[in-house]
């Protein structure tokens, strides 16, 4: 069958919200998840979703434009509790939300094709986003879940100080990065990042939701530490660390959105 590329277009929401990550991460990860799928699950998710992807892609964003659906405006948050495990308050939560479409992927028989489509797309949404460290909310860390400025420096260098160039968190972790590879298609990225942690699949895979957002509130809250530790600035060399890290959170979005379509949709 013709490999197919699932475009979708992430909620970008207004001021203290989450955000999605830039749109070459987006496809980059759901190029991973497609090709991570087996043959019934990509077939059925083109059933469901279509052919038109890219509008397909944009439905949810659609809604919320049109006031139909302004609550999922707040589904992309993950919230820890001080021991890193799930501790949701109420359902604007990204794995609660996770976990509400996978029921009706499981159910399909009793949905129509319509909402069996929205859930597929909340599930490659949010798992998505529950991988981005600046949606994680852990309690105790009030920075956690926020937007705000860092410093960023190379240091010091022929013993001259480099100034300090001061750069939003959520764009450190949602565009930043992209910026290291501008000539890059989310296909080049998707591939980058099987060769990378190809091998890992399998370590990525395994667990349940509750064990990924622990995953994910482990190195979220080691970021949070590094970052107050060192006065909210980050070396160039610090940040070239969570590089690969954020490259490893792709992986595991894209290998985790096709272990729960493929389970769902068995």
């Amino acid at each position: 069958m013709k490999r197919v590329i699932i475009f979708f277009a992430i909620l970008l929401v207004g001021t203290g919200a989450a955000k999605a990550w830039s749109r070459v991460y987006d496809r980059a990860v759901l190029e991973v998840a497609y090709q991570s799928m087996d043959e019934k699950s990509q077939q059925l998710v083109v059933k469901y979703i279509g052919e038109s992807y890219t509008r397909a892609a944009g439905h949810l964003a659609w809604q919320r434009k049109n006031r139909n659906m302004l609550e999922s405006a707040n589904w992309h948050t993950l919230h820890l509790d001080a021991n890193l495990q799930h501790a949701a308050k109420d359902d604007n939560d990204a794995l609660v939300q996770t976990e509400k479409a996978l029921e009706i992927i499981r159910n399909r028989k009793s949905y129509d094709n319509e909402e069996v489509a929205m859930a597929i797309r909340i599930v490659m949404n949010l798992v998505t986003d529950m991988h981005n460290l600046s949606n994680v909310v852990i309690e105790g860390i009030p920075l956690s879940g926020q937007d705000f400025k860092v410093g960023t420096s190379k240091g010091t260098s022929g013993g001259k100080v480099a100034p300090v160039t001061q750069y939003s968190w959520k764009a450190l972790w949602t565009s930043r990065f992209n910026t290291y590879h501008g000539a890059y298609s989310s296909e080049m990225y998707a591939e980058d990042i099987k060769i990378m942690f190809g091998d890992k699949r399998e370590e990525f895979s395994r667990g349940s939701l509750n064990d990924w957002a622990h995953d994910i509130g482990v190195y979220t809250k080691q970021a949070y530490d590094v970052l107050e530790q060192n006065n909210r600035q980050f070396l160039h060399k610090t940040i070239q660390e969570h590089e690969e890290f954020h490259m490893s959170c792709l992986a595991r979005a894209g290998y985790r959105i096709a272990t729960l379509l493929n389970e769902a949709l068995k």
